[in-house]
């Protein structure tokens, strides 16, 4: 990606001054912090002193492509009403924020989205590595974050979504999903509910919340704690299944809600979710 006109860089190290291109990286012309490109691929990475990640072992990482998972991210995209909630945006400059191995990548350019996506490691799909607890971006400069699957592996929610918050211009979205009721997985910290990802966002600062369930709990634990579900063969048979009896569950929910003339409350229609969809406003001031 060319980096001469948009985003703009600044220093994760003193946070005091727009970055400086180099012909090795880029450089902080405040405190002097160098921030080198990956040998292979040209990525740039800014990882300040603060940073649990490794540098060394960042610029040290082997791009395999035979090994990249390109399904993944679009199995997110595809649960519950996330499309929906991404087209209710405004606005076509992106931040992905842990992009993983860019799956969505391409049919999100399709849809005409200009996209910067980070992670933690450099991929062929992957234009910066950085830590999302320290986002090297200038303050206002995406319409829209997306961020799919990211939070629950975050060890500090509240200090990554107010970053997310500053890099949004006013009026911006964040658009995504988080894991709830799903077993630990990849070094995954805090699952939130509904009222921890509430909170969350309004910390940060953001307005407007909305929240869907995403996959079910059926789905996600059930799924995994059974041995013979780890074999995809035999998960994609049985995974209609569990989804079935999420549903009908549901729908008994409901029902008994509706007899009693009430709506169902939040505690129930989000509370079996094995992962939850949000999107969150910057309010437009």
């Amino acid at each position: 990606m060319n980096f001469s006109e948009w985003p703009k860089f600044v220093c994760v190290e003193c946070s005091k001054s727009e970055l400086k291109s180099t012909d090795v990286g880029f450089e902080c012309p405040a405190c002097g912090k160098k921030y080198p490109q990956h040998k292979a691929t040209k990525i740039p990475v800014f990882v300040s002193s603060r940073s649990p990640l490794d540098e060394h072992e960042i610029l040290s990482h082997e791009v395999k492509e035979a090994a990249l998972d390109l399904e993944v991210a679009n199995s997110h995209w595809n649960t519950g009403p996330l499309r929906a909630m991404l087209g209710k945006t405004s606005g076509k400059r992106v931040l992905s924020f842990g992009s993983g191995d860019g799956g969505d990548r391409a049919w999100l350019e399709r849809a005409g989205y200009e996209l910067v996506c980070f992670d933690i490691y450099p991929g062929p799909f992957t234009d910066v590595v950085c830590d999302g607890h320290e986002l090297p971006f200038a303050d206002a400069q995406f319409d829209i974050v997306v961020s799919t699957a990211v939070f629950e592996h975050l060890y500090n929610p509240f200090q990554a979504a107010r970053e997310i918050h500053r890099v949004l211009k006013p009026g911006g979205t964040l658009v995504g999903s988080a894991a709830f009721l799903e077993a630990y997985h990849a070094n995954s910290y805090f699952h939130m509910s509904h009222l921890g990802l509430t909170e969350v966002f309004r910390r940060a600062g953001f307005g407007e919340i909305e929240l869907h369930p995403g996959w079910s709990y059926v789905e996600s634990l059930n799924g995994r704690f059974w041995v013979w579900n780890n074999v995809k063969l035999i998960s994609k048979i049985t995974r209609p299944w569990r989804r079935f009896r999420y549903l009908v569950g549901m729908a008994l929910w409901k029902m008994a809600y509706g007899m009693k003339g009430r709506p169902i409350p939040d505690r129930v229609r989000l509370g079996f979710a094995g992962s939850l969809l949000f999107r969150a406003v910057k309010p437009n001031v």
